[in-house]
């Protein structure tokens, strides 16, 4: 197996397995060998397991958690992601253990938050192995599959243009701190969760960025772009504004939105 975020599914591992789904998967590039290499040492822990006693995969979830535990990672796998989505705990991420009921209903709300750009996903192409910042459109042409293989479980993107399972979007990485943010831990949320200035600043840049991009050589006024900006995007603040106003000129290369008499 090639990809690095196959995960126990805990139904397959309780005495209840069914057949397995023998399909193929997409090649994977190796682009972030120290970071990659972690992953490879937690993917050569698994190993298929027949029908067994009550959670096997309780001692496996342990056994990673302490040799090679990833929930401090900046970037997260998709996996990653959705076994916090699920449990809210250090502890669930940590480990590779995935209660598969759970994950088919949280992977509309996945979809949902990368839809709308919440957020910051990276990936790379066959074609392309330098990994790159998805837009938000991505996901009107992309979803989230599940694949079962070996005993084992995955999610990967797809396109659904597609008539072919194949994946396209290789080694993708979400932004952790956007998904603390997007699924606040419990035990800190115990009031309404307000949209913060770091989620807010990502939804900014992605908008200027959009917006440079359609009209590289037109800028528009920096200061009537910010009053928009911040009664569109609760909780950015100024600062916000001019540090995602920096990197939407860097992404997009529209040096002209830089200019001196448009920063004002």
């Amino acid at each position: 197996m090639q990809d690095d975020d196959w995960m126990v599914p805990r139904r397959l591992h309780t005495g209840q397995a069914e057949e397995v789904d023998e399909r193929p998967k997409a090649q994977n590039l190796k682009i972030d060998p120290q970071f990659l290499r972690r992953r490879e040492l937690r993917r050569q822990s698994l190993s298929p397991q027949p029908k067994g006693p009550a959670k096997p995969w309780l001692d496996v979830d342990r056994s990673i958690a302490r040799s090679l535990p990833s929930f401090s990672d900046r970037m997260w796998t998709l996996g990653d992601t959705a076994r916090w989505v699920i449990e809210r705990t250090p502890e669930a991420v940590n480990g590779l253990s995935i209660d598969e009921e759970k994950l088919f209903e949280v992977l509309p709300e996945i979809h949902t938050a990368l839809s709308a750009g919440e957020i910051s996903v990276f990936a790379n192409t066959e074609n392309d192995p330098v990994p790159r910042e998805l837009p938000a459109q991505t996901w009107s042409v992309y979803e989230l599959l599940v694949e079962e293989k070996n005993g084992l479980i995955r999610i990967f993107p797809s396109s659904s243009s597609s008539s072919d399972y194949e994946q396209h979007l290789l080694n993708l990485r979400v932004k952790r701190d956007d998904v603390l943010q997007r699924w606040p831990d419990p035990s800190h949320a115990r009031k309404p969760v307000q949209p913060t200035t770091t989620g807010a600043e990502n939804q900014c840049r992605r908008w200027l960025a959009a917006m440079m991009k359609n009209a590289p050589t037109q800028p528009r006024p920096k200061a009537a772009i910010r009053e928009e900006a911040l009664a569109k995007f609760p909780g950015l603040a100024k600062r916000g504004f001019d540090r995602a106003w920096d990197a939407a000129i860097r992404e997009t290369n529209a040096r002209k939105w830089g200019a001196p008499g448009r920063r004002s």
